[in-house]
Parts: structure tokens; sequence; C-alpha cells
């Protein structure tokens, strides 16, 4: 049996997005597949498609209660059981699922794969206080094998011990049948950015201020900020931004909106935006977000960081701005809106760069030929 184990689904999320692409994709390979979801999200949500080859599994039903400490310790029992029933031979790929990576390295009898997609110092959470990075570490030098999304990742790995041949890149993938046939609609200009409104992990405050200086040139275009802010002191922070810049009539909060109505929404905008910090959560993770902007076949204006100037060409793919430099990152955006026609032509390629590179199929493609030994 081959299992697919995420923590948690909470749609609308990258986590999500990235681990359902695969799933999607592992339906269409006909991949026998079955997924399990640990613990729901605060709305119980589940996958409303029916997909060939998949089976869901909710370990949380009918026994979830929503507290930390018997979060802690339903976590365990469901580790125990999942680990119980599993049998010789079976293969499992965890999702960024710390605790649960630690019990499978101690299982010789089945073949476990994990994914990491950032460094851990930016993103390790557990809930089991016992399993630390170090720990952590240590499974992923007995496991099958890694997972990870950078090259800045593998070298990290490697660097703790990992055997080269057991570290794995599998890049950045978004399931391209969300975008076919979408037509811009008609709509005011804008510019737009996706994701959790963070600061510290995508700039949004930088964008914010870039956007300040673009709209004096520019007064008829807005920016829409789309998606849920990580605090509500960065939300307070960023309305305050705005007010103080004197940009409250310009830039206009979106918050989180239908996973189905996000590509549409996309497509409708003149320029998408990441204004990502040159930070340690840039240098070895890789923005799901960015695959889709470039599907929708729009000018893309984007910091140079991490693995991204590795697929994109500034001028040719997307227009890649220096990181940490709000004059450059409002420059290239101006560039977009001032040459229309040259900004079109450099969307169309960046649209063909996510179909190569960053396609769903042709990645669980790689993941499968790597668990199954292909």
């Amino acid at each position: 049996m081959f299992y697919f184990v995420n923590y948690s689904y909470s749609p609308n999320t990258a986590p999500t997005n990235r681990s359902m692409a695969i799933i999607k994709a592992l339906s269409e390979l006909d991949v026998t597949t079955k997924v399990v979801f640990f613990a729901p999200d605060k709305n119980h949500s589940r996958v409303e498609e029916v997909l060939p080859n998949i089976d869901f599994v909710y370990l949380w039903d009918n026994c979830y209660i929503d507290l930390p400490r018997l979060n802690r310790i339903s976590t365990r029992l469901y580790i125990k059981r999942f680990i119980r029933n599993l049998h010789f031979g079976d293969k499992v790929y965890v999702y960024t699922f710390p605790e649960l990576t630690v019990a499978l390295s101690k299982r010789n009898d089945i073949s476990a794969y994990v994914e990491r997609t950032e460094h851990n110092e930016v993103s390790f959470h557990c809930l089991v206080k016992q399993v630390t990075i170090p720990v952590f570490l240590a499974a992923c030098r007995q496991i099958s094998g890694m997972i990870v999304i950078s090259q800045g990742l593998i070298q990290y790995y490697i660097d703790n011990g990992c055997s080269p041949d057991r570290v794995h890149v599998v890049n950045m993938i978004v399931d391209s049948k969300r975008f076919n046939g979408l037509q811009k609609q008609p709509s005011e200009p804008y510019i737009a950015y996706c994701g959790t409104a963070s600061n510290n992990k995508d700039g949004v405050d930088q964008l914010i201020k870039a956007f300040a200086l673009v709209v004096k040139r520019h007064p008829e275009y807005k920016l829409y900020i789309i998606g849920g802010t990580p605090s509500k002191k960065q939300r307070f922070n960023n309305f305050q931004l705005v007010k103080e810049l004197g940009i409250e009539d310009s830039v206009v909060f979106k918050g989180l909106i239908p996973a189905t109505q996000m590509p549409q929404m996309l497509k409708n905008a003149e320029i998408l935006a990441l204004d990502r910090p040159d930070n340690l959560q840039a240098k070895y993770g890789f923005p799901t977000k960015l695959g889709e902007y470039l599907l929708t076949g729009n000018p893309v204006v984007v910091t140079k960081v991490g693995d991204i100037p590795l697929f994109l060409k500034d001028g040719e793919s997307a227009l890649l701005a220096a990181p940490n430099n709000t004059q450059d990152f409002a420059d290239k955006l101006c560039w977009a809106i001032e040459n229309p026609d040259k900004a079109k032509t450099i969307g169309k390629h960046g649209k063909i760069v996510a179909e190569q590179h960053f396609n769903y199929l042709t990645e669980t493609k790689k993941l499968v030929n790597i668990i199954f030994n292909k």
C-alpha cells in the first residue's frame, strides 16, 4: 500500500495546494493511494472531489477535541495507530510532519519519504515536544529519502548527514488545469498579490511601499492584497502603513477568498507581484504562488531570491527586482505598466516556464519514480 500523509487539509493554503496537486497527479497516473489526514483545520474541511485511485481517510473523525493538550495526546495516539497498521513493504510519503517522520524512522520493514519545503529554522512545528530539530534530522538520516523544493535544501540535508543519493528535488508544482480557459474579465486596473500576507515571508509591507511610489505616476492603479494576515499585529501595522503613505483609496485588502475564485482574480490583474525579502525563508524555500502567477500569462514582478533566478530571466520570462530595494521593485512595476506589449510577451514566456518546470504531472512522475525505484 502507498500512503500519502499530511497533518491537515486546509483549503487555499500553499501546503494544501501543493499536496492536492500531487494527489490529483497520482490519481491521473493510476497510482493507488490512501491519503491520510491526522487533524482537522478550524472548519473541519474535507476534500470535496472524488478522485479515481484515491481513498481519503480522516483519522480525526468522531474523536478530535480542539484543545492544545488533547491535540498533543490525540496526535500521539493517531501516530501509534497509523504505525501499527502498516505492513511489510508499505510505502509512506510524509508531507512536512516531523512527529510521524521520527516514528517511521524506527520501522525497517517499510519505505518512508518525507518532504520539506522550508528550512527547519524557519518552519518547524511539532505538538510532541520531544521531537526537536536534531531529533528530526537524525530521523531523516534513517528514512528512505528526502524530497525537497530547492537546491539550498539539498545542501542543508547533506550537510546534516543525509546521504546525497537519498535527497531529491521535486520542483514547486501547481495544478495548471485551474487556469485552463480563463479569459481576462473587464475590471479596474490592479496589481495583485496573493498568499498569507506576511511581511517576514513575502515582504507585503515592502510591496505596499513600492506601490506608493507607483501610484504617484499611475494613480488609476489599485493594489489588491488577497489572503489572510498571519497576525492581528501585522494586519494593523499594514493598515497603518497604508494610512501613513496616504494611499487608503488605492490599496484593497481582499482578505480570504474561495480557492475557486483565486485563478480568475489573478487572471484579471494587470501585473502580479511578489516582493520577497532576502532571508532564510527565501533562500531555502520556493513560493507556490509564483507558479500560479506565471500560469495566468500575466507579467510577474518578483525579487531575485533563492532558486527563482534559476528558472526565470529578467526581461524574458519575468521582471526580476533586487531584494530589499523598494525603488527597484517600483521601477519594475512602472516599466510593466508603461510597456504593456513587451510586458505581455514576458508574461507569455513566463507561462511557458511554468508549464515546463512546474507542471504537476511531470514533477509527480519524478516523485513516483523516486519512491517506486523506476
